[in-house]
């Protein structure tokens, strides 16, 4: 049999979906070389965050945060050969150049990687993890700084606290809530909303339980609001939060847990629609610029609608197939209806409760905690990653 010619394929952004599309490549296309490019070392499991920043002892640092080469030691060598992970930020695409520039970590100057192929998954980060308008908290990885270090400072900020306003009762806010609550009873914690109650997308069984919930463990729920502003005053080190009705509140801490910003700034205009994410196609090409461009995006950074990680394996190995039919020149190629996909949310509420939603399916708080709460998945996070 005839060999493949050999294919670059490089991936910007070992999150959820670059980390398995690599995988998936590495396992189904012969003779492909795969290039990994990622400012972290470390791939950081933030479905934990909630339980990591809220509890500091909660779990030991390899629970959540998994050296990315090692995901990829377990191939075998003439597999490994194909593969190179590159510790550095992307600065910048040339789509007709078909070119990926890169500042390597300690290197003063930047060079380009050329491909065949390129898969941008360079996901989204939040303004908790930005910092400025609000406690700088990593519910996603820190990519312009230490995410330990952000971390730490996080839970020791958060420690030292009276009192918790949390903007936004989406899953990351109720869930954080409901952790910080549990482990610090003495603290006061308010959860503010632009929503009629917690959890929108969910329906009102599961929202009315939530909510049920939070206020048993002494959460006050201000609903109907959004947070305009944040201020920190070094001085009275406090923050005053600004509502959309002109009120005002003051807490120790504020945090804010709601929306996500992309992780574009190496990807040129013309890839990107008006709110700055990646526009794809039902194959996952960025459409707006010809196919020849050889560009797929997947995961947080496109501005498709089922982003979340539960979805992630359906959505690469859709990604993964075009791919190797791209590069084989044979196969069929796949997609992913975002319109036929049903509600899907778990929602810890603490260690022993939670609620949440598949479809039409209530899941029943205990095993909300069975599956989730009990330890937020860290106990097969690695497997997740692993391929």
């Amino acid at each position: 049999m005839a060999k493949v010619p050999s294919k670059t394929v490089v991936i910007v952004g070992a999150s959820w979906a670059g980390i398995n599309v690599a995988h998936g490549l590495l396992k189904q296309v012969p003779n492909v070389n795969v290039v990994l490019v990622n400012p972290s070392e470390d791939f950081y499991f933030n479905i934990a965050s909630p339980r990591v920043i809220a509890r500091p002892q909660a779990f030991s640092r390899d629970k959540y945060m998994y050296p990315i080469q090692e995901l990829f030691e377990k191939y075998p060598a003439e597999v490994r050969a194909g593969f190179g992970f590159v510790l550095g930020k992307a600065t910048a695409v040339d789509i007709d150049g078909k070119k990926v520039y890169v500042t390597e970590q300690g290197a003063e100057k930047e060079r380009y990687i050329a491909y065949d192929y390129l898969v941008i998954s360079s996901g989204s980060t939040t303004k908790a993890t930005l910092g400025g308008s609000s406690l700088k908290v990593p519910f996603k990885a820190s990519k312009d700084s230490n995410t330990d270090i952000d971390i730490k400072n996080a839970q020791d900020s958060i420690q030292a606290a009276k009192s918790v306003i949390i903007g936004g009762a989406g899953a990351v806010g109720v869930e954080f809530a409901a952790e910080l609550a549990e482990e610090r009873p003495d603290i006061k914690v308010i959860l503010v909303t632009p929503t009629d109650r917690v959890l929108p997308t969910l329906k009102n069984g599961p929202r009315s339980k939530a909510e049920k919930v939070l206020k048993a463990k002494g959460i006050e729920i201000v609903t109907k609001e959004a947070v305009e502003a944040a201020n920190f005053d070094s001085v009275a080190n406090k923050w005053t939060v600004i509502l959309t009705t002109g009120n005002t509140m003051t807490a120790d801490v504020y945090i804010h847990a709601a929306g996500v910003v992309p992780n574009n700034e190496f990807i040129p205009r013309a890839l990107l629609d008006e709110d700055g994410w990646v526009e794809v196609d039902r194959h996952f090409r960025a459409s707006r610029i010809p196919l020849s461009a050889n560009i797929y995006a997947v995961g947080d950074i496109t501005s498709h609608t089922q982003r979340i990680a539960a979805r992630m394996p359906t959505i690469t190995g859709a990604v993964v197939s075009n791919l190797k039919a791209d590069i084989l020149g044979k196969g069929a190629r796949s997609t992913f209806d975002a319109a036929k996909q049903s509600v899907l949310l778990a929602v810890p509420l603490g260690k022993s409760d939670g609620t949440g939603q598949m479809g039409w399916f209530v899941f029943p708080g205990f095993v909300l905690a069975i599956f989730k709460g009990k330890d937020f998945m860290t106990g097969q996070g690695r497997k997740l990653v692993s391929g």
